[in-house]
């Protein structure tokens, strides 16, 4: 078959600028889809598509599985993709790019594309195959690594998103979120020692990034070096003091430190939705226990099991902290819930307290 004619040049991925929420410890995948979002409502750098038709793609609401244009313009085809996208027709995005890869299979640029729209859709484990196929196809770039590094981490393949990022920081060293990410990795992975190299490299080229020092502080926290670790989550939070990830995690050092008070206080400052986040009513009644006020600890977590009554571990909770209250009765009816959730020892747990 004809290669495909291309007047433009090859993106070679293009999700360097994820804006994937980095929480101590781990990644988070938010935004990946709106970055995917952008990235396929640009339009071509020459010749922009205004109307599918204008290409002479098959319609896929007319059942037609045959050639999917009459013209074999690489270009038109994601130019008409860009315009299914911006009209938020995703499923007829979708169909084109699916069959432009049967025909074209050996074109990075449409398994790039693919991969966009896949993880627009929230299929990550296709996205990540389809960078792997334009990343063999070549050439490779830090853009389609770190893709492929961050598609890996929601995968939960730790070892293949460290070699990914690892890939990126090598083609790319300048870019500080390389270092950032793979430390990351790294941290979850408990690879405490490499974590620290990367994040001194990622400090030299971006000394005001508050997820780095969030970081360290969650390295100094597994290390039980409290005061480094308060000082460092302390230094995030002047960066951005808004992150309700870097208030949690300076509460989780004080309550490591046994300052449950401090914490208590900390965290009674935020706003009710942000005290309604299922971690931060944990830490919260961890710290009430910590100071005997079971009965506390119980009734802020009955407030957010309320709001998440699917939430088997979350009502698992409750029935522990009443128990310790005293209320035998409510606790078992939460445990008993858990257990309708499926959670696994609420049925051994309700049997002991006979």
């Amino acid at each position: 078959m004809k290669n495909p004619t291309r007047s433009y040049a090859y993106r070679g991925g293009n999700a360097q600028l994820v804006g994937i929420l980095m929480v101590i410890g781990a990644l988070c995948a938010a935004a990946v889809a709106g970055y995917a979002i952008w990235t396929l409502t640009q339009g071509p750098q020459s010749g922009q598509t205004q109307n599918p038709s204008d290409v002479g793609l098959v319609d896929p609401m007319d059942g037609n599985q045959g050639s999917i244009a009459a013209t074999e313009s690489i270009e038109e085809i994601l130019g008409a993709v860009q315009v299914y996208v911006r009209n938020n027709q995703n499923g007829q995005a979708l169909t084109v790019l699916e069959h432009a890869v049967a025909q074209y299979a050996g074109d990075q640029e449409l398994r790039f594309a693919l991969g966009d729209l896949y993880m627009i859709e929230n299929r990550h484990r296709d996205a990540y195959g389809q960078y792997i196929a334009g990343i063999e196809i070549g050439p490779s770039t830090a853009v389609a690594e770190f893709t492929a590094g961050t598609l890996a981490n929601m995968l939960d393949k730790l070892e293949l998103a460290e070699m990914h990022y690892s890939k990126s920081m090598g083609m790319d060293p300048t870019n500080p979120d390389t270092p950032a990410f793979l430390a990351a990795i790294q941290i979850k992975m408990n690879q405490l020692v490499n974590a620290k190299i990367n994040l001194a490299i990622a400090g030299k080229l971006a000394p005001e990034n508050a997820r780095i020092f969030a970081m360290r502080s969650e390295i100094a926290l597994r290390e039980n070096k409290l005061n480094i670790a308060l000082d460092q989550i302390r230094k995030a939070r002047a960066i951005d003091p808004d992150s309700l990830g870097w208030v949690l995690q300076e509460a989780r050092v004080l309550k490591r430190d046994r300052k449950p008070e401090e914490a208590i206080n900390l965290m009674t400052a935020l706003p009710e939705d942000q005290l309604e986040v299922v971690e931060a009513a944990m830490i919260l009644a961890e710290c009430y226990g910590m100071l005997g006020r079971p009965g506390d600890a119980a009734s802020r977590l009955i407030d957010v099991a309320k709001k998440n009554p699917d939430d088997g571990k979350l009502a698992f909770d409750v029935a522990l902290w009443l128990e310790r209250a005293g209320e035998r009765a409510d606790a078992i009816a939460w445990a008993t819930k858990a257990k309708t959730l499926g959670h696994a020892n609420a049925q051994s747990w309700i049997e002991s307290l006979d």
